[in-house]
């Protein structure tokens, strides 16, 4: 391989930090994390940036005030949740909005911090998220 191929791969991260079921668009978002671990927290200002992660227990908020959901994926461009289906209310809502969401991200709450750097890639139905500084 030439030292051309080889470099070529460079801006991608190699390994991911995390990974979940893609749901939604597919694509790629680089962004600072916005954790939100209680219902509150999603009324907030949102930069053109913003993921936001969705702690496990906000799922059963989802499922009683589908509104809330909704006005997320209306503010953001990409969602990770420690929750969901491939096919649920979530992903009709990341459909419908064309945001980049992944669902089943295990632990992301505790392996993300607030304003950590991430990129996401989701294809198909693989989400990975890479870290990047």
């Amino acid at each position: 391989m030439s030292p051309k191929e080889n470099n070529q791969f460079d801006d991608i991260p190699v390994f991911p930090i995390l990974r979940g079921e893609s749901v939604g668009e597919a694509g790629e978002f680089s962004g600072r994390v916005v954790l939100i671990e209680e219902p509150g927290q999603m009324k907030r200002e949102w930069s053109t940036d913003s993921i936001a992660v969705l702690h496990l227990g906000l799922e059963q908020h989802f499922i009683n005030n589908p509104g809330d959901l909704d006005y997320l994926m209306g503010e953001v461009s990409a969602v990770l949740a420690e929750f969901g289906d491939s096919v649920s209310e979530f992903a009709a809502a990341a459909y419908h909005h064309e945001t980049v969401a992944v669902v089943k991200v295990a632990d992301a709450c505790h392996v993300l911090e607030e304003g950590m750097h991430i990129r996401i890639f989701a294809s198909e139905n693989i989400g990975d998220i890479f870290f990047i500084d």
